[in-house]
């Protein structure tokens, strides 16, 4: 017997499979992690394929060392959604391999358990009318052959609920369940409702377990000890055999696109992990995605509605928005508006609970000299230096960090000064004006620690604290019924970004933090402080007016050719030399450039990245549109073949984003 190889290298020309002669008496099966030897070293390599044959003369085949028995092993079905993202996203597949192993290590053998038995400590909520309505939908359109349905609810609707009814009627059934969440931070509320429901059935994944808890979690799907696993994307390669359902909650949030190799998009691997399982794929969302709602549109993705809150007396908050220049030509220079200030005290004297949302961490977002005009950088990345309140200068993008100086180091002067506003300026400027406020913080720097995001939400829930601020993780799919008032300071750097998507995120962003006020029986309001009030995204932001916004921006992206309207790759193009990287490209393109426009493709760039130099390399980008995916993936791979004549010793790395 002979088998496929795929070694763990993950460099392109290793790219390919080998063949390894099966010792007797050593079983093996595809997708088993094996010890290979490779050229003079022995390395770890995953069977892919195995037959009776090989193409290669007896010779030159070498024996398979030995299994590698404590590693997991590759369910056949994420062996398949490794090769199709391969193909897909363009890169090697062992990286592929790699994502869909996101533990390797296996924990002590652990015996089966018995059967699994559906028991509940609390009963199901008594669904609403509008509830009852879109769960019977869902359960219509999947059992008539349907794969894969869009729930679209308001902030505050109960989609969760509907989420459990439905996870019970595949657990019955036998079948498991995967829960995928953008952040870990909504883990919190989220699975205690799914550990009340459904006990001892449950089992999570993220990246502040260990890796021996991760491991202890796969283990478990592996062996049919859990029927649920709940976390973010990379949950979405639990080794479930009988899979029957994959809920993607908050399918909108931008946590869901890989922002390593392979650079993929949780909804599309979503959609083909249950193509190959024999699955179904609820979205569920406040604000879709203009992508999923496209499909919508078009009739291709069936979609069910909830457009009132669950909770009876329950209304959408009221939201108002102050014009900050009005606020600073009146003589107020403070970050809170007069409006949201007065907002904050009325709620503590109540004692009810405020959010204050801040989209930047850190103390001050940089540091420069009054008198060159020169900003502390980082000497790795194309970014200005964060100042923390312990007087840290911290890079976010590669973690450098320094102590602030006395003098300037590009003219020497004492005249260094902080300016802008993070969460940890906020924090101590809301402890000066609510001296007496109970005030918790939660961003990426609070939340380092193990269990730190549930204690901090914990604190929150129990109504310990006044006044919860922070960044995104703070502003997605919770609920709290005391909480009254959002505070959303500085919302214009939400919407002024440098991408064709900018307005989509500032609008689901906005929506989502402003559904977070009254949850409960109080009436809630939402307060956006701005620099632009009429700003067309902020009013239908305001206006909760999502089919609006959508009209709109279909329109803006149909004029320009954006996704959906065509497909749209970006080749990034990273290397440390900037002089090199130029001359490579200069070389390149126009050859490239002819051949694509001759297929009806259309190029644009080479652009500097938005932070043009990250980790000390230097970063380009290209863009390509076409009508067809395919033609996109043509092009892709004829780019990689002309860079490898010009780039000749191979030092130019790439990155390809399918948009």
């Amino acid at each position: 017997m002979y088998a496929e190889v795929i070694v763990d290298i993950s460099h392109e020309a290793i790219d390919k499979s080998f063949s390894y002669r099966i010792p007797k008496d050593m079983e093996l099966h595809v997708g088993d992690p094996v010890l290979v030897p490779f050229g003079r070293e022995k390395k770890r390599a995953y069977v892919i394929k195995m037959s009776d044959t090989s193409e290669y003369p007896e010779d030159k085949i070498r024996d398979i060392i030995s299994p590698l028995k404590k590693e997991f092993s590759l369910e056949n079905t994420l062996l398949d959604l490794a090769i199709w993202m391969s193909r897909e996203y363009g890169c090697t597949l062992n990286q592929c391999l790699k994502t869909v192993l996101p533990v390797k290590k296996k924990t002590k053998k652990r015996g089966k358990t018995g059967e699994l038995l559906l028991k509940r400590e609390t009963a199901p909520v008594e669904l609403n009318q509008e509830q009852k309505g879109v769960l019977q939908g869902i359960r219509n359109s999947f059992s008539k052959g349907g794969t894969s349905a869009l729930l679209f609810g308001v902030t505050g609707s109960g989609k969760t609920e509907v989420y459990l009814q439905l996870m019970e009627d595949y657990i019955r059934e036998g079948k498991e369940v995967i829960f995928l969440i953008p952040e870990i931070s909504l883990s919190f509320q989220t699975r205690s409702r799914i550990e009340q429901r459904f006990p001892g059935m449950l089992s999570v994944l993220h990246s502040k377990m260990s890796q021996g808890e991760r491991a202890e979690s796969m283990e478990k799907c592996r062996l049919g000890e859990v029927k649920i696993l709940m976390g973010p994307r990379s949950a979405l390669f639990a080794p479930f055999s009988n899979l029957g359902l994959i809920i993607m909650d908050e399918e909108q949030d931008r946590s869901y696109k890989s922002e390593t190799t392979p650079r993929y998009e949780t909804r599309d691997v979503a959609r083909k992990r249950a193509e190959f399982s024999k699955a179904k794929v609820l979205y569920g969302t406040a604000t879709p995605s203009v992508q999923i709602f496209s499909e919508v549109e078009k009739g291709a993705l069936p979609c069910f509605r909830m457009e009132n809150r669950a909770k009876s007396g329950s209304m959408l908050p009221k939201i108002h928005i102050v014009d900050l220049k009005k606020e600073l030509e009146e003589g107020n220079r403070s970050i809170f508006s007069r409006a949201l200030e007065k907002a904050v005290r009325e709620r503590l004297e109540k004692g009810e609970q405020t959010m204050l949302f801040m989209n930047r961490r850190g103390y001050a977002p940089f540091v420069s000299c009054r008198k060159c005009g020169e900003a502390l950088r980082c000497p790795h990345c194309d970014v200005s230096l964060n100042l923390h309140k312990n007087g840290i200068l911290q890079c976010h993008y590669c973690g450098y960090q320094s102590i602030l100086p006395k003098n300037c180091p590009h003219c020497r002067s004492k005249y260094l000064a902080a300016f802008g506003v993070g969460t940890e300026k906020l924090e101590s400027i809301c402890h000066a004006v609510f001296p007496k406020a109970k005030i918790l913080r939660m961003d990426r720097d609070t939340t380092r620690k193990k269990g730190k995001y549930e204690e901090i939400l914990q604190e929150f829930s129990e109504e310990k604290a006044d006044i919860l601020l922070g960044t995104q993780m703070i502003v997605k799919g919770h609920d709290f019924p005391n909480l009254t008032l959002v505070g959303i300071l500085a919302a214009d750097q939400i919407f002024l970004q440098s991408d064709f998507q900018a307005g989509e995120w500032a609008y689901q962003l906005l929506t989502q933090v402003s559904g977070r006020a009254g949850r409960g029986e109080k009436e809630g309001e939402v307060i956006i402080q701005s620099y632009q009030p009429d700003n067309a995204t902020l009013k239908l932001a305001v206006r909760q007016d999502y089919i609006k916004f959508y009209e709109e921006e279909k329109r803006f992206r149909k004029r320009l050719s954006y996704p959906p309207f065509s497909k749209m790759l970006a080749i990034q193009c990273i290397y440390t030399e900037e002089a090199y990287l130029d001359l490579i490209l200069e070389k390149l393109l126009p050859r490239f450039q002819g051949k694509t426009e001759e297929a009806g493709g259309e190029i644009y760039g080479p652009f500097p990245a938005t932070v043009y130099k990250l980790k000390d390399n230097f970063r380009k980008i290209i863009y390509i549109k076409h009508d067809s995916h395919d033609i996109i993936l043509q092009f892709r791979d004829s780019f990689i073949q002309d860079l490898k004549k010009v780039d000749k010793r191979n030092l130019i790395l790439l990155q390809f984003d399918l948009l």
